[in-house]
C-alpha cells in the first residue's frame, strides 16, 4: 500500500499537484490504469495492466485501440 501511496497521492502531494492527479475523484485529470490481479496481495500484480486510461480515453492495452465512449482502432 504505501509504494502505491508514494506511487500516487503522495506524489503528486510533493510536486504540489494533488488536486489534479494522485487520486480517483470528479474533477481530477483522468489517466490511471485497471489491473486484472490486486496490486495489494503482491506488488508483482502491478504487471496485470488490462486497460489504460489517458485524458479520460479509455484504450485496450493490448491493441491501444481505444474502448471508451468513441470506439476507434488505433491507427
Amino acid at each position: 500500500m504505501e509504494a502505491l501511496q508514494a506511487a500516487t497521492i503522495i506524489g503528486a502531494e510533493y510536486i504540489g499537484a494533488d488536486n489534479d492527479i494522485g487520486s480517483l475523484k470528479i474533477g481530477k485529470l483522468a489517466d490511471l490504469i485497471v489491473l486484472d490481479k490486486n496490486p495489494l496481495e503482491n506488488i508483482q500484480n502491478t504487471n496485470s495492466v488490462k486497460y489504460t486510461m489517458v485524458n479520460g480515453r479509455l484504450y485496450d492495452i493490448d491493441t491501444m485501440n481505444e474502448i471508451g465512449n468513441e470506439p476507434k482502432e488505433r491507427g
